[in-house]
C-alpha cells in the first residue's frame, strides 16, 4: 500500500511541480499531507488479494476544476488554499490507487495510463523459485554432461 500511495503522490506532485505555481516548500508540505491522508483513508480499504475491491473508494477525481475531498483535505493540512491548488491542477483527472497498480486518465474520454504497476509479491516469488529450480536442474544436467 505504501508503494502505491507513494507512486500516486509522486505523480500528483510531478503535475504540480510542472505548473510551478507552488513553492518547493508548499509542494513538499502538500506531498507529505497527501501521503498521510491517503494512508489513513485507505488503511481499511486495501485488499491485495482482490485488487479491484474498494477501487471506487480509492479513486481520486478532479472534475471541471472541482477537487476531490481527499485532495482538499491534504491541501488544508498543508496550509495551502483550495483556490491556489485548483490553479495548478488539471481540470479533469481520475487517479486510481489500487494494489499493485496506480493508473490515471486526463479528461473523461482520455486513454488510461499506468503510473505504477508491480507484480504481486507471491507471483514474483513463485517465478523466482521456478527460475531457481530450473537453473539448478540445468546445472545438474551440465555437471553430468561435463563429468561424462
Amino acid at each position: 500500500m505504501r508503494q502505491e500511495i507513494f507512486s500516486a503522490v509522486s505523480f500528483v506532485s510531478g503535475l504540480l511541480r510542472h505548473r510551478k505555481t507552488l513553492s518547493p516548500d508548499e509542494l513538499d508540505r502538500f506531498s507529505r499531507s497527501l501521503f498521510e491522508v491517503l494512508m489513513t483513508r485507505y488503511s481499511n480499504h486495501w485488499f491485495p488479494e482482490h485488487p479491484f475491491k474498494g477501487s471506487a473508494f480509492r479513486c481520486i477525481r478532479i472534475v471541471k476544476c472541482r477537487l476531490d475531498p481527499v485532495v482538499v483535505s491534504a491541501a488544508t493540512l498543508a496550509g495551502i488554499s483550495e483556490s491556489k491548488l485548483v490553479e495548478c491542477m488539471p481540470s479533469e483527472l481520475t487517479l486510481w490507487v489500487d494494489p499493485n497498480e496506480v493508473s490515471y486518465r486526463f479528461g473523461e474520454d482520455g486513454s488510461i495510463g499506468v503510473v505504477e504497476c508491480q507484480p504481486p509479491r507471491d507471483i514474483y516469488d513463485n517465478c523466482r523459485n521456478e527460475h531457481l529450480k530450473h537453473t539448478s536442474e540445468f546445472t545438474d544436467v551440465m555437471s553430468t554432461v561435463i563429468a561424462v
